[in-house]
């Protein structure tokens, strides 16, 4: 039986910098803080480290922060952070720095589409180590209070006819409209996955358990089938008069009945994995405990674990919180970079599960 520690000096010794990083600073306390500094200055300069950084372009419009491609804020910020990168770094930091700037107080009345685009940017910059923004932690407060306002009053019934509503585009005849209330003044008050990966880092980061209650209450909403049922992509939103869009980014759970093979559904399951399995009232979930014990079945005779290559896609132009981006750099021609990659998330999704139980 391979132990876990050999497997950890496994990536270590086969990983590109991306692997060889995340293993030494999140998998194991075996390395001195100037192992960890060199380890990251070589993460910095690597190519594909380079490329993403070059995409913060630090434009900040609505299409400039939320889209497909990749020099968006959303699909860069994520990547980085999915390869390690953290406050501190000082080339991350000056690219950041416009971002942060864009964050102002929920106090203001914003339209929803503003508040999404905020939210965007605060969720991930608290995923890039930002979050002791006061700025960054305020926004993201203020989310929480806003959805678990809702979600405590356990109502799963968020539409309204469309009768008394004019001129819906024809477009949208297969989306159903969210009740105007649950987005007065732009609060939006059902949770976006974009929360879920901000509200994923506070629970880390905080003891107050007001705030970690609250975060349980999100999650129990979440996992609820009658929120997992509800039409995908939430529906439409009421912009403006007679100005309408459709509002999605629920925080749908692949493989929570059975696992579809669409690639929507096989790109994002890693990722919805790892992120859930931050919670401590995910663990003894069905859902969580099936998808694991399915990951385990991917376990190689010798040592580590090799997922279907639809589990960690990495493709171009795509959205990063809809799993696109799971690569970690590795050269997909080498033979090993599937087995390395896969090893890698197996170990980080049982590494949360161990700390996230002790934390509890």
């Amino acid at each position: 039986m391979i132990r876990q520690d050999d497997l950890v000096q496994w990536l270590i010794d086969n990983g590109g910098e991306v692997i060889r990083y995340r293993t030494a600073s999140e998998l194991t306390n075996g390395y001195s803080v100037c192992a960890l500094e060199e380890m990251g200055r070589d993460l910095l300069q690597s190519e594909v480290v380079q490329y993403w950084l070059s995409c913060l372009s630090g434009k900040t419009g609505f299409n400039d922060i939320h889209g497909r491609r990749d020099k968006c804020f959303e699909n860069a910020m994520g990547k980085l952070t999915l390869f390690g990168l953290r406050k501190g770094m000082a080339d991350f930091d000056l690219r950041c720095k416009t971002y942060l700037n864009l964050i102002t107080g929920l106090d203001k009345e914003w339209s929803v589409i503003e508040v999404l685009s905020r939210t965007i940017v605060a969720s991930l910059l608290a995923m890039g180590g930002y979050l002791t923004e006061t700025k960054v932690r305020g926004w993201i407060e203020e989310r929480l209070d806003t959805v678990y306002g809702f979600v405590k009053k356990g109502l799963y019934s968020i539409y309204v006819d469309k009768f008394e509503f004019k001129n819906i585009p024809a477009a949208f005849k297969n989306h159903p409209l969210i009740n105007p209330d649950l987005y007065a003044h732009g609060k939006f008050a059902l949770p976006w996955i974009y929360d879920i990966f901000a509200f994923s880092v506070l629970h880390n980061q905080t003891k107050e358990q007001g705030i970690r209650a609250k975060i349980a209450s999100v999650i129990s909403y979440i996992l609820d089938t009658r929120y997992q049922q509800l039409h995908d992509g939430y529906g439409i939103v009421l912009t403006g008069k007679n100005r309408y869009n459709v509002m999605g980014w629920n925080v749908w759970l692949p493989g929570y009945k059975r696992m579809h093979t669409d690639s929507f559904s096989m790109g994002c399951f890693i990722q919805r994995l790892e992120l859930m399995s931050r919670f401590p009232d995910v663990l003894s979930n069905q859902w969580f405990t099936n998808n694991l014990d399915h990951l385990g079945s991917f376990k190689t005779d010798n040592r580590g674990y090799i997922f279907p290559k639809q589990y960690i896609q990495e493709r171009k132009n795509s959205y990063f919180v809809t799993g696109a981006h799971m690569g970690l750099g590795e050269n997909r021609r080498n033979k090993l970079a599937y087995k390395v990659e896969s090893t890698f998330w197996m170990l980080k999704i049982m590494n949360n599960v161990v700390g996230v139980s002790e934390r509890a």
